[in-house]
């Protein structure tokens, strides 16, 4: 099996970069990035498809065994902490903030915390989904209660053609 840095070297020999740096060398790099990306995604689809099909098939190989790659975590059997400790538990236990949103909604999460915070200290920490404002008032309205922001996320290199 091939290493990265040989495959990094194929793609190098087959389309050599012009340049050590500027904009040429940001362009090829741009250029590299965007194949590379869209291979990944392709990959991987495909690679899901061939895991599958040899599971469903009972497939086996003399060359190669298909194994399992598992992470290691520990779970709290909160259970049994409860019967271990009554008062570790209620030190502990908590729900996370996905499932309390889930639960219990934003709103009653805001008023919770507004109850906590007052009126004052929570302004720093209020925010709407414009998603659901949008469904709620008409477009002009919307329109002057929002406003459209612009995150840098990334840069592209494109070719301009010179006069």
């Amino acid at each position: 099996m091939k290493t990265p840095q040989e495959y990094l070297d194929i793609i190098q020999d087959a389309y050599p970069c012009p340049v050590e740096c500027g904009f040429d060398r940001a362009a090829w790099l741009y250029e590299c990035r965007e194949a590379l990306r869209w291979m990944l995604d392709f990959v991987e689809v495909e690679y899901k498809h061939q895991v599958a099909d040899i599971l469903d098939r009972g497939l086996t190989s003399e060359r190669y065994a298909l194994c399992g790659k598992y992470r290691s975590y520990t779970r709290v059997k909160v259970a049994e902490v409860a019967a271990y400790s009554p008062e570790l538990f209620d030190s502990l236990v908590h729900v996370k903030a996905t499932d309390a949103e889930k639960i219990i909604g934003r709103r009653n999460l805001y008023l919770e915390a507004l109850a906590i915070l007052g009126s004052s200290d929570i302004q720093k920490y209020e925010v709407m989904n414009s998603t659901e404002l949008s469904k709620v008032v008409p477009a002009h309205v919307f329109e002057r209660l929002t406003e459209k922001e612009e995150r840098l996320m990334d840069y592209v290199i494109e070719e301009v053609s010179v006069v």
